[in-house]
């Protein structure tokens, strides 16, 4: 009897928290996407303020932070 519990409850837990998920996918789906352009400002606007090099031997870290940025906003660059 205490093992139908426990897969009982198992259960129920594994349903509410896809039950969650599904909701935060849909209000993520609902969310506008920004185009290329707006996320690419706020892209730059981010490295800018964080004082990331662009030039000499760090260009390439600008670059993949930059990459990782625009990957956040669905963009490949």
């Amino acid at each position: 009897m205490m093992l139908k519990n426990k897969l009982l409850v198992a259960l129920l837990a594994v349903t509410v928290a896809a039950a969650f998920g599904f909701a935060d996918n849909v209000s993520a789906a609902a969310k506008k996407k920004l185009t290329y352009e707006e996320a690419w400002q706020r892209c730059k606007a981010f490295l800018d303020k964080e004082g990331t090099w662009g030039t000499g031997l760090q260009a390439n870290e600008r670059y993949i932070r930059g990459g990782a940025c625009m990957k956040k906003y669905g963009y490949k660059i």
